[in-house]
């Protein structure tokens, strides 16, 4: 009779649990990877050899962080993408540093001892929102994703990463990859619900003439979104609450602002034929 022990022996890369390892090696080639991608979306980028070759130098599975940039981005195909507290945008997505910062940020995440050896952090800001919320060394697994690199409203996160990893090692090669894992896309926050998490990237430095606007009458949520990305119909809907709000009581200021000055000059006026009188 087979053991749990046994069982598990033959699979190293999971854990007793059944959970999958964020650190480790890869399973996938490089051009394994690309052609699955290429099969959901032509235009993918060419990046799977910068993800492995990036998770060896900090022991990270790069096919399966390969995975989960193809989930985040939803094959390449959205404006943003990554967790609120670490947004890239569609520009950021072929580029070296912003892959590295995705690898170092998983690193953070799986493991508390100290950075390898030489490591030059691409971006220190994530690392520092991932340990002042305690996450680090939190998330060994990448079930364990779940509610901190994912939106709070999606609890299976790191299961949809590890079901696409799956249906890359057993697709065929041939066509339209034989076995697609369950795959569902996260919504994006409204702003209110993101304006409520702490911890969210500012990116009011990089604000354009109209964000500054936006942002100058207070019309933005706090912290300020960045400018690619999409807004909802609720979040339409929020901002021109507000600034029908603001008009509405501008128009009153500025009424009672001219009845004001009214009354400055009537008694000035006043106070002028009263003068004259005395002098008469």
């Amino acid at each position: 009779m087979e053991t749990v022990d046994s069982v598990f022996r033959r699979h190293p890369e999971f854990e007793p649990t059944g959970k999958l390892t964020v650190l480790g090696e890869p399973t996938c080639s490089a051009d394994r990877l690309l052609a699955y991608a290429r099969r959901r979306n032509p235009q993918a980028p060419d990046v799977a050899e910068s993800y492995i070759r990036l998770g060896r130098q900090y022991g990270v599975r790069g096919d399966v962080a390969y995975c989960q940039a193809a989930y985040d981005t939803r094959w390449w195909t959205a404006e943003l993408s990554g967790p609120d507290w670490a947004p890239q945008v569609r520009a950021q997505w072929e580029e070296e540093a912003a892959i590295a910062s995705r690898i170092q940020m998983l690193y953070a995440f799986a493991a508390a001892q100290p950075w390898p050896a030489e490591t030059k952090l691409s971006d220190d800001r994530p690392i520092v929102h991932i340990e002042r919320a305690g996450w680090r060394g939190k998330a060994p697994c990448w079930e364990d994703l779940n509610g901190k690199w994912s939106h709070y409203g999606n609890s299976r996160y790191g299961q949809y990463i590890v079901a696409m990893w799956r249906g890359v090692l057993e697709w065929n090669g041939i066509g339209v990859p034989a076995k697609l894992p369950v795959y569902r896309q996260e919504q994006e926050p409204s702003v209110r619900a993101a304006a409520r998490k702490p911890g969210l990237v500012d990116w009011s430095s990089f604000f354009s003439d109209q964000m500054k606007w936006l942002h100058n009458r207070r019309l933005l949520p706090d912290p300020a979104p960045h400018p690619e990305r999409k807004v909802t119909w609720e979040e339409l809907a929020v901002l021109l609450r507000q600034w029908e709000d603001r008009a509405i009581a501008d128009t009153m200021e500025e009424k009672e602002m001219s009845l004001e000055k009214e009354e400055m000059r009537e008694q000035a006026i006043r106070k002028q034929k009263t003068d004259s009188a005395g002098v008469g």
